[in-house]
């Protein structure tokens, strides 16, 4: 398989380096020069073909996926036409992409069923999915509670830390305990001694329906920066850390220790990312099994990442209005925003409808008019209510969810 880069985020650099090694006939054929960071992940690579514009890639037919990540206006602006010329895209996220970059990208996915695959580190490490196999298959017990904290790095104490580093690092972590307890719902956030300036710690805690309670809390702190999660049972207590900023992830309990390895890891990613394209780019699914399969590949992992966006803007609610908020995922679609978008109109032209009715009635009762002229004013009462109902006939038009392209197929 072929990559190319459109990047310039250091966290990409173990799987620019795994595909330098070129294992399992994976390999990097293109790079876009974008941004001095861009060149820093370049360095040492051979046999690798420099353009200057993301334009280069649209036209190449050298190229089977691009590698995209970073926050250059014109790297994001690359992203959403590569995935509407439909070139799988493995992404590297960042909380300052925003939600409206996760939810732009959905609509595109959703028009033209284009892979794209959100880089979650922690799935293909060993030490994390050791953690996962030891919650899944009860050697825990009955999950009480997850707790990770987590600092950073500050020069002095009492030094505060800025709320884009606090949603940097919430971005990459909020996703862990969804994937190892469930898919949590409430979201609760806390900030202490924030200021203008920054704040001094944040907490956020997740909960759900049947799932144990998770809390997520981040400091400065002199010294390197630490990352450790406990996870408690009532029949035992797992742990698992993670060295300074490091993409490695340590799990330890009483009779275990895992160390994960970060080339293995971007090995397993690439992996995993090549199984989800062939599984995309089946055309006719088999069975109704490997419809299902291929639907997952497609957009699961992306709504995943949107998830973790929401959450995220969901904090910030908390925190503003000092309650708990309910999450509420729904999938973005065309055909979803149409029903949205005439339900509104629909609503509004009800009520306009009703209080025109009362001032046609009001003024045929006070002031004598021929005929053509209640004609006209009954036009335009229910004329528009009228050409509101017509134009449902414009929703079996409208293009159909990913669910129902895939059952077609």
């Amino acid at each position: 398989m072929r990559f190319a880069l459109l990047c310039d985020d250091p966290l990409a650099l173990p799987i620019v380096e795994s595909l330098n090694s070129q294992v399992d006939g994976q390999r990097l054929t293109h790079a876009v020069r974008i941004t001095p960071e861009a060149d820093l992940l370049l360095h040492g690579l051979t046999d690798l073909r420099f353009v200057e514009h993301w334009e280069d890639l649209l036209v190449s037919k050298e190229i089977d996926a691009v590698i995209i990540g970073g926050m250059h206006p014109k790297i994001l602006e690359g992203a959403k036409q590569i995935a509407t010329a439909g070139i799988p895209i493995l992404f590297i996220p960042q909380s300052e992409q925003g939600s409206t970059l996760a939810y732009e990208l959905s609509l595109i996915h959703d028009d033209n069923q284009v892979l794209l695959w959100p880089l979650f580190w922690h799935r293909f490490d060993q030490g994390a999915l050791r953690l996962k196999r030891a919650m899944s298959d009860g050697e825990l017990g009955q999950i009480q509670f997850l707790q990770l904290q987590r600092t950073i790095p500050i020069l002095t104490p009492g030094t505060p830390i800025s709320q884009s580093q606090v949603d940097g690092e919430l971005l990459h972590d909020i996703d862990l305990p969804r994937w190892l307890a469930g898919d949590y719902d409430q979201v609760t956030g806390l900030r202490t001694a924030a200021t203008s300036e920054g704040l001094q710690m944040q907490s956020v805690v997740l909960a759900g329906r049947g799932l144990p309670e998770s809390n997520w809390s981040i400091s400065g702190s002199p010294g390197l920066a630490e990352w450790k999660l406990i996870v408690r049972g009532d029949l035992g207590v797992a742990t698992l850390t993670r060295d300074g900023n490091s993409r490695r992830w340590i799990f330890e309990s009483k009779q275990e220790r895992v160390e994960g390895d970060r080339q293995q890891t971007a090995r397993e990613a690439l992996s995993a990312f090549a199984h989800s394209l062939s599984l995309s780019r089946e055309a006719v699914p088999a069975t109704s099994s490997s419809a299902s399969s291929a639907n997952v590949a497609r957009g699961s992992l992306w709504g995943d990442l949107v998830k973790c966006f929401e959450t995220i803007d969901a904090t910030h609610r908390s925190v503003r209005r000092r309650r708990t908020i309910e999450l509420h995922f729904e999938p973005m679609s065309e055909r979803a925003i149409f029903k949205t978008q005439m339900t509104a109109i629909g609503c509004a032209l009800l009520v306009a409808t009703f209080l025109l009715t009362l001032v046609y009635l009001g003024i045929a009762s006070l002031i004598p008019l021929p005929g053509y002229a209640l004609i006209g004013l009954r036009a335009l009462v229910f004329g528009p209510l009228v050409l509101f109902l017509l134009a449902q006939i414009l929703l079996p038009l409208t293009r159909p969810s990913s669910a129902e392209k895939t059952s077609t197929r």
